[in-house]
Parts: C-alpha cells; sequence; structure tokens
C-alpha cells in the first residue's frame, strides 16, 4: 500500500487499498489502520463513500471465506446452523439444535443436553484499547426481544463465571443439574466455528481521546463496560430539542454574570488537557449559599450529559476509591462535585489529600489475588467544584494550592429563576459536547495551540506589566480554559461574549502565595504575634501562661516544642521551612544546627532564632498583627 498521506479521492477507494488491509492477522492493526484511512478519507472529503466499501468488503469477504472454508463435520453429528428468528445472520453450530425454543444436543443415549431455554450466540468480539483484553458482545431472545450486552471473556470460559449471566436475564443455572457447563461449551464451540465471521471491534472502558478519535462520538471505537457503569455511561448522551438548550444558554451568557461562562469554559477546557500533556487541574467557585452555584454547575454538566440528580454529577460522599474509579471511567470528560462541604467531615477544612488524587491522575496501585498489580486507574481532567469559601487556605501545602483555579462568585443570585433553568437543561442536554469535538478536529490541534500560546503569552505579558510573577502550573489551566472558551464561543455560540481575561489574570496566584515556605514564614510571624503575651513578660518580669519564647534584637526565639506545634497547626514541614529558612538567612543557628540555646525563665532551651522584618515590630518590641502583611516580608 502507497503511503497512507499520499491517497488520493480516488484511490482510496480502489480494491487493492482494502485488500491489503484485510490480509492483516493483526487484528488490533487491522482496526487502527482502517481509522487511520478513515480519517484520510475525511480529509479527502469521501469519507462516507469509503465506510460504504468497507460495509460490504467486509460482506463480500465473510461470504468468501464461509464458502472458501471446508466443511467441519462432528463425528457424533451433523453440522448445523442456528435457526434464530431475527436479525443475526445464521452461524454454523456443530452438532447443536439452536432456534428459539432453545439450544440443545443429545448424547449417543439419545439424552438432551439442555445448554439453554432460549436464543443465545457470541456476535461480536471486543479489543480493549487499554489492556488489550477480549471482551464479547453476546445477544440473547427472551420473550420474543433481542437484548445485547457486553461482558469480559472469562465469564464464558467457566461454569462458575458463567452464572454471573443470570443478573442480565439469561436462563442458566449452576450445579450438577445445572446447564452452566453446557452453556460454556456451547458458547465456545459457536465462538470458535465462527471465527473468521464473527465481528472484531476496537474497544475501550473509557471516555475520551483514543488517538484522533473521541468517545463517546467515534463511530469506529466503542464502549465496553456500559453494563458495569450504566448509569454513567447513559447519561452521556444528546436528548431533547438542541435549539432550547441552545436558546437557554445564549440567553444566560448575554446576562452580567461570569459565573456560569467560567464552568462552561472549565467543562470543555477538560477535554483539552489530554492534547496539551497537562495534569488535571480544579476549578472551584466559592460564596454563601443560595446565589445559584448549583444551577450553574449542572448547565456546565449539560455540555455532556444529562446533569439530573444521581445522574452524570458526582455524590460528594463518595469514597476516594469510588472517586478514582468514576475518574477513570469519565477520563477526558469533567469530574463534576457539587457542594465540596459536604466532604468536610472525613477531610475537615483542609482538602489537600483529595485535591492531590484528583489532580495526580493516576489512582494508587493495587494487587490482585496472584499478586500483580492490577490496571492503574488514570485519567487527565478538569473538576468541577463549588464551597462556601476559598478552596485553597492559608495552611494548605503549596502542591495542592497551585492546582486549584479559585473563582469568587458576584454579590447577589446569578439566575432570575434557577428552577426554570433545571427544567430545560434536564430535559435538553448533550449536545455542545459533540459539537466542540467537530470544532477542535475541524481547525486542528495545531491551530488550537497557537490559541492557547497567544493566551499564554498574554498572561505573561499581563504579568511583567504588573510586577507580579504568577505560577506555571497556575498560567497553564487559565491559558487553555481561555482557549476553550473562545473555540466554544466562536464555533458554537457564535455570540461574540468571551471571558473577562482581566478577571481571570487576577484569580491567579504569585510564586509567593503558593510557596509553602513563604507561606509558612508569614503564618509563624502571625501566630506569634497574636500569642504575645508568650512571648513577652509582665512588668514583674513573670509570664502569666505557658512560655513559648522571647523576642529580642529584632529575632524572635521560639522553643523547639512550640515551633513544632505551630507547624502542625499550619499543615507544614517544620524541618524543610528550617532548611529553607537557613538558606535565605532568615534563622541563627549554632554549631550548624538550624537552632540554638536560649535562657528563658532561668532555664536554657534550644530555640528557633527567626528573624523579623524591621516593618513589623513597633516601639515596644511587639509583632503588630494590624502592619503584618505579606507586602512586607524581607523575600518580597
Amino acid at each position: 500500500m502507497q503511503e497512507i498521506s499520499k491517497l488520493t479521492a480516488d484511490s482510496i477507494l480502489e480494491d487493492d487499498v482494502l485488500c491489503e488491509v484485510f490480509e492483516q492477522d493483526d487484528e488490533i492493526y487491522k482496526a487502527r489502520l482502517l481509522l487511520t484511512l478513515t480519517d484520510r478519507a475525511k480529509e479527502l472529503g469521501v469519507k462516507t463513500k469509503f465506510e460504504a466499501m468497507v460495509k460490504a468488503y467486509k460482506k463480500e469477504r465473510a461470504k468468501y471465506d464461509k464458502a472458501s472454508k471446508p466443511e467441519i463435520v462432528n463425528p457424533n453429528s451433523l453440522d448445523r446452523m442456528t435457526e434464530f428468528i431475527g436479525k443475526y445472520d445464521q452461524m454454523r453450530c456443530g452438532n447443536w439444535i439452536a432456534n428459539d425454543h432453545g439450544i440443545r444436543t443429545y448424547n449417543m443415549l439419545g439424552g438432551e443436553i439442555l445448554a439453554c431455554y432460549h436464543p443465545i450466540l457470541p456476535v461480536q468480539r471486543l479489543i480493549n484499547a487499554e489492556t488489550g483484553k477480549e471482551k464479547i458482545k453476546l445477544a440473547f431472545k427472551k420473550g420474543g426481544k433481542w437484548k445485547e450486552i457486553i461482558i469480559d471473556k472469562n465469564m464464558i470460559v467457566v461454569p462458575s463465571q458463567i452464572v454471573k449471566l443470570a443478573d442480565y436475564g439469561i436462563s442458566v443455572i449452576g450445579g450438577k443439574s445445572g446447564n452452566s457447563d453446557n452453556m460454556v461449551r456451547y458458547l465456545a464451540d459457536i465462538e470458535n466455528m465462527n471465527i473468521d465471521y464473527i465481528d472484531t471491534q476496537i474497544s475501550t472502558s473509557k471516555f475520551g481521546w483514543i488517538d484522533d478519535e473521541f468517545i463517546p462520538y467515534s463511530g469506529n471505537v466503542i464502549f465496553d463496560s456500559e453494563n458495569k457503569f450504566k448509569e454513567i455511561y447513559e447519561s452521556v448522551c444528546e436528548y431533547g430539542d438542541m435549539d432550547q438548550w441552545m436558546g437557554l444558554i445564549k440567553k444566560i451568557r448575554k446576562s452580567n454574570r461570569m459565573e456560569p461562562r467560567i464552568y462552561m469554559a472549565g467543562s470543555f477546557a477538560s477535554v483539552l488537557l489530554k492534547p496539551f500533556n497537562m495534569l488535571p487541574f480544579i476549578l472551584n467557585l466559592w460564596s454563601e449559599t443560595g446565589k445559584g452555584k448549583t444551577v450553574a454547575i449542572m448547565i456546565a454538566t449539560s455540555i455532556w450529559a444529562n446533569p439530573g440528580e444521581s445522574k452524570y454529577i458526582t455524590d460528594p460522599y463518595s469514597k476516594p476509591t469510588a472517586l478514582e474509579v468514576r475518574n477513570d471511567i469519565l477520563n477526558n470528560l469533567p469530574l463534576v462535585i457539587d457542594d465540596l462541604s459536604k466532604m468536610r467531615d472525613k477531610y475537615g477544612e483542609d482538602f489537600s489529600d483529595i485535591i492531590y488524587m484528583l489532580c495526580g491522575g493516576k489512582g494508587k496501585d493495587r494487587s490482585n489475588i496472584n499478586l500483580g498489580l492490577n490496571r492503574s486507574m488514570t485519567w487527565c481532567n478538569v473538576v468541577l467544584t463549588n464551597i462556601e469559601r476559598p478552596l485553597a487556605t492559608e495552611t494548605m501545602k503549596g502542591g495542592a494550592i497551585n492546582r486549584i483555579l479559585d473563582f469568587e462568585m458576584e454579590d447577589g443570585s446569578v439566575f432570575e429563576n434557577g428552577n426554570a433553568v433545571v427544567e430545560i437543561i434536564t430535559q435538553n442536554y448533550g449536545f455542545a459536547g459533540r459539537l466542540f469535538i467537530d470544532a477542535i478536529q475541524e481547525i486542528g490541534m495545531d491551530h488550537v495551540r497557537e490559541i492557547q500560546q497567544d493566551f499564554l503569552r498574554k498572561i505573561n505579558e499581563r504579568a511583567k506589566e504588573s510586577g507580579v510573577e504568577k505560577e506555571e502550573k497556575q498560567t497553564m489551566p487559565l491559558s487553555i480554559m481561555l482557549t476553550a472558551d473562545k473555540i466554544a464561543t466562536d464555533y458554537i455560540f457564535q455570540d461574540g461574549i468571551y471571558l473577562d481575561f482581566d478577571r481571570c489574570f487576577d484569580t491567579l496566584k504569585s510564586k509567593g502565595e503558593v510557596s509553602e515556605n513563604e507561606r509558612a514564614y508569614e503564618f509563624i510571624l502571625s501566630e506569634v504575634a497574636v500569642n504575645m503575651n508568650k512571648f513577652k513578660p509582665d512588668n514583674y518580669g513573670e509570664y502569666k501562661n505557658e512560655i513559648w519564647g522571647s523576642i529580642e534584637s529584632g529575632y524572635v526565639y521560639i522553643l523547639s516544642n512550640a515551633f513544632n506545634r505551630i507547624c502542625e497547626r499550619g499543615n507544614f514541614s517544620g524541618k524543610a521551612f528550617l532548611s529553607w529558612a537557613s538558606k535565605q538567612g532568615f534563622i541563627e543557628g549554632q554549631n550548624g544546627k538550624n537552632t540554638k540555646p536560649k535562657r528563658l525563665n532561668g532555664s536554657l532551651s534550644r530555640c528557633v532564632c527567626l528573624k523579623i522584618p524591621e516593618e513589623n515590630v513597633d516601639k515596644d518590641g511587639f509583632i503588630s498583627v494590624s502592619e503584618y502583611d505579606q507586602e512586607q516580608l524581607p523575600f518580597n
């Protein structure tokens, strides 16, 4: 075959091309080759013709293979074909009698061997793109209606596993008197006798990108876990009237409220993270209750899926393992958690652990009964959350703060009638997601990167003008959000209403705000300031409460145990802080240590000797709480 990139609209439809494809023995390679050819046909404007040729070629090839294959004669019986009434072609079934009355055969003495009370057969083999493992699609008929299910291959090869098919409505009974053993043999026979006729399909158990295809909008790669994750799978779809959804959203976009558009930009941006090799990040809106945070996050969800209760949006009470599983399935689609405050019972006021997990892009390694490792759960998406206060706190670890874009909501309610909005978006949803993917594929990722680089350059220039250095882990997510917003505005809504760049820029945290050690320095000085009576004796030279240390000559001496308690309250590493402060010249040590001896109340004790910025000490030697702020610290 000539190079695919050199194929023309005529040559791609020639017989030689498909002949070479279908001569490949490797089914995965064959499927990927067909995907690449389909993309080329789309570029040449002949995708419909090419897909029709592929369909026709598969049909003719199957007829040829069937005619040329030598007859397999069972020594105990005549070779037979299935006789099921319905949409499925006949298949070779050996000595099994397979019709609408059930599936059975007979032993040498004429005794009946029952495999199933109703029609059932394998109709498709699925090879998972992530694991390479095989699944099988079974079709079965009960009550006069055909149904299809996709299951792991191991469920039909062992009698103890095949009985689980009863959960799907298939009549299978275990034990010596049941039909489970016979059903295993029947399905194995019919699959092996028809191995060349049963369609093979590349599949995935994750939404999002597989090469240039996006699940669930690809016709060439199918989702193979709808039975395990039925609720999530069924929620991601197009439903209702697109014009009605679009009319509502355009009306909301014309309002002066920025919050719904911020959420929508984050929702669209989720599918851009993987092409940009970005780690996940969290987009959080915060304000007191009753302003419309939930309705706004439901609008962002309706881009892809059903935003109704117990559908796509995640239960905030979910355990970390459940969140890992959900994120693994969603993959590149956004994870939506409404009202993160409900997790306070588990995480308190510091959500660092859950933030690291969600933004790490990978679940914990877990072993199996064979002492091997299960497949790692992975994802690359945006997490949409809301809470009643900023998610990033002063005591949160710097790595966690880096991964959060916090937006404060404006005063007043976002929507005039939130219930009316909910009623419309729960009956009409899922259209904008496909439109956005189509737009990305139409303009190409090279152009998308150009848009993102323009925004990133604009952000960095604004930071330079402001004299503030912004964190790259903050600027990159914002540039991708602004990119997604521009594409959605230009190609979907076409209303010229873009996110306010200045307001978005102002939410970015500076390197000083994110630096854990700099924030630790601020926290320690503030703790000293509000506990001044523990550092200064009264007029009689006595301490009224416990002693934490003393303040002398522009330094605060903090007893080691008191220092450790402050570090614990501030949620930072004292050892790491002292190492950093020593390099910055903010502490005085002795004999190579980061502490020095100091006599307090008659006892000689080891203390941390920390420098106090001159601006923060009043005329009496006290640290002033009112004057204490970040701009006065020496590292600025």
